[in-house]
């Protein structure tokens, strides 16, 4: 058998990602990672790490007063996920005790 060319493994590996749809969830994954960055780690401390699937966060948050909190910043949570994206990721973030 003989090879036409050389491929490096990241070039293997952006194929089969765009082959297999799976950007989407890697986005997803990556927006995940982002939540210490975004809230601090006082509060990333104080929440479970996000869970992603179809664009909607589910974050637990135990504390009540903290979940009323975050509740009410949503919006600009998800718009700064967003922006840290640079593409809308995240389409909704539900806090849930």
């Amino acid at each position: 058998m003989e090879r036409s060319e050389i491929t490096s493994i990241g070039d293997v590996l952006r194929r089969a990602i765009q082959e297999t749809n799976m950007q989407g969830r890697l986005d997803e994954l990556r927006a995940a990672d982002l939540w210490p960055r975004i809230v601090g780690p006082d509060i990333a401390s104080r929440t479970m790490k996000p869970l992603v699937r179809s664009g909607n966060m589910t974050i637990r948050v135990v504390d009540s007063s903290l979940r009323h909190e975050l509740s009410m910043h949503r919006t600009l949570l998800l718009r700064e996920i967003n922006r840290l994206m640079k593409k809308e990721v995240i389409l909704s973030i539900r806090f849930i005790g």
